[in-house]
């Protein structure tokens, strides 16, 4: 049961983790494949609340490496690295050879002559909760976001809903949270845009990037 919550919480923390700030970043080469990776490291609230439901003990890693580099594998990423020097922090390098990984399948990142694109939206989010199995829901459940339950709320509601839920040290992680997502061609230009955590979980627009 542990090996299936670790391989599950990987698919979903490489978009919503909670630190001060975690990043993802997508190359495309000349080839067409594309280099993506990821950084970050969860907060204390949120490590402990994933510890608890996971179900190890304070000190024991919250990312199995292992799990992680076969989920994604299985994920058509190949040439995985994961590692985690703290237990809670989590590095990831990988490729996706044909753009058949859950990032384009998803729609959220697309290419168009030789440029890197990528689309947030309620919509977006809504149909990957609606598509992941019952263990990703049970996790996703776990963020009472409203952008997985087809609701709109604003982002003071939604912080006050996870205090209440999980305590303030819990909601101040995930208010003072954001996400940097860099995006580099193939010509080697890159942009660079970075969203609050709390603004990606209540989205109610859709952002192009």
């Amino acid at each position: 049961m542990k090996k299936i919550f670790f391989s599950v919480i990987v698919l979903v923390c490489s978009v919503l983790f909670f630190s001060c700030t975690s990043e993802i970043g997508i190359l495309l080469n000349k080839d067409g494949s594309v280099d993506v990776r990821f950084e970050g490291s969860s907060g204390l609230a949120f490590a402990t609340l994933i510890r608890t439901a996971a179900g190890v003990e304070e000190g024991d890693v919250v990312f199995d490496t292992r799990e992680i580099t076969a989920e994604l594998t299985k994920n058509n990423f190949s040439s995985v690295n994961a590692v985690s020097k703290k237990g809670t922090d989590l590095s990831i390098s990988m490729k996706d050879l044909q753009r058949k990984s859950p990032l384009f399948t998803s729609g959220v990142a697309s290419v168009k002559d030789g440029k890197l694109f990528a689309i947030l939206s309620a919509d977006r989010l809504l149909n990957f909760y609606k598509a992941s199995d019952e263990e990703v829901v049970s996790f996703l459940d776990m963020l009472l976001a409203p952008v997985f339950n087809d609701e709109v709320l604003s982002i003071e509601e939604y912080i006050d809903t996870i205090a209440s839920f999980y305590g303030n040290e819990a909601a101040e992680e995930i208010n003072t949270s954001n996400f940097k997502i860099t995006l580099t061609n193939a010509d080697g230009t890159s942009r660079v845009f970075t969203i609050p955590i709390a603004k990606l979980l209540t989205i109610d627009e859709v952002i192009e990037m």
